[in-house]
């Protein structure tokens, strides 16, 4: 087994072991390019860390995490968790219940509102309608959720006790398919997503469109795999693209992603990761993550409270320092300099407002 099979074998083995002890606790307390963006999203939690440092659990609350995979997918909910968990550290009571399905959404709302919860995070687009129906019983209650509005719902209409983060992460995206666009060899690159959600649809569609622009001569194939829980499925989708040429695979699908990781590292293939830095996973594959600082965003939840600030819409992207490509580890000399400097650019003119990506909720991929 190489070094890389062994990394990923022992992160799974822990992954496996944590499972086990989150679910006995699920319902109780319980690069220049990459440098640059990496130092924005550090900054701002740093603030942010800082700002609650002051307040020390001013006032302690009860806070829950809903989570819509599993707290050990090293990525979306993994760094969700993490936040919930320094909001502990700083006094707060919390809970959580993890790989919620969507029909359990509203009843785990209305349970934790209905004992007394000061914030009930549901961490997922998913979570936006049953937020929406729950809230007006307890508006006492702070709702967040970490996605866009429901459809057919506008700003005007959010209750004063809920709030949304419609985050532009499919900015992140463009910035990785420029650096995948300048990478290929092949000109075939593989893409595994999960749920057929706008958050996802959007990531995507901002991929394909940065390797249109950057290497017109590429192609990105695409999965949906309707679910973020499935490794095997994962897998399954990454193996075929490996089969059809694709030298790199980019995942966006949580856990169902830790099977595409496991399969890009059988095979020597070029990873892109997505939630958090996965660089540990494959250290010499993983050329950089698609990610928003969901500990971060957390985390500010309670400030927001705090400070009277809670609720609305709130559109986070790039630069803001939220959504970030990470870090390119044991590819910063392998990636090339252009490419670097046409990712340094894209983030200078998306903070600047030059360079606008577009959020398409259409399938532009070539569809498996």
């Amino acid at each position: 087994m190489n070094k890389t099979m062994k990394c990923v074998a022992g992160l799974l083995a822990l992954c496996a072991t944590l499972s086990l002890a989150a679910c006995g606790g699920s319902e109780a307390s319980s690069s220049e390019a990459a440098s640059s963006q990496a130092a924005s999203s550090e900054a701002a939690s740093s603030e942010a860390a800082s700002s609650q440092e002051g307040e020390t659990a001013a006032e302690s609350l009860r806070i829950a995490l809903l989570l819509p995979g599993s707290l050990n997918d090293g990525g979306w909910n993994a760094n969700a968790y993490a936040g919930l968990k320094e909001l502990e550290a700083q006094g707060h009571e919390v809970a959580f219940t993890e790989s919620l399905p969507i029909s359990s959404m509203e009843e785990a709302f209305n349970n934790y509102a209905a004992n007394g919860f000061d914030l009930i995070i549901g961490h997922g687009f998913e979570f936006g309608e049953p937020a929406m129906r729950v809230a007006p019983n307890y508006p006492d209650t702070k709702f967040f959720v970490s996605g866009k509005l429901p459809d057919g719902v506008a700003e005007e209409d959010i209750p004063e006790n809920v709030g949304f983060m419609d985050m532009r992460e499919y900015e992140a995206a463009y910035l990785a398919g420029i650096v995948a666009a300048g990478m290929t060899e092949s000109n075939v690159i593989g893409y595994v997503a999960g749920l057929e959600i706008p958050s996802q649809l959007s990531n995507m569609a901002a991929f394909v469109t940065a390797v249109n622009e950057y290497n017109p001569d590429a192609k990105v194939y695409g999965v949906v795999s309707g679910n973020f829980e499935d490794p095997a499925k994962g897998q399954e989708a990454a193996m075929a693209q490996i089969d059809m040429g694709a030298d790199i695979i980019v995942q966006t699908a949580d856990s169902t992603g830790m099977g595409a990781i496991e399969a890009a590292v059988a095979k020597g293939v070029k990873l892109i990761g997505y939630g958090a830095d996965q660089y540990e996973l494959a250290p010499d594959l993983m050329m950089t993550c698609i990610v928003t600082d969901n500990k971060m965003v957390v985390e500010d939840q309670a400030r927001r409270i705090a400070e009277g600030t809670f609720g609305g819409l709130w559109h986070p992207g790039v630069a803001d320092g939220v959504c970030y490509i990470t870090p390119y580890h044991n590819f910063e000399d392998k990636i090339p300099q252009e490419v670097k400097d046409n990712v340094n650019d894209a983030i200078e003119r998306i903070k600047s407002g030059d360079l606008v990506v577009p959020e398409i909720l259409d399938r532009i991929d070539n569809k498996m």
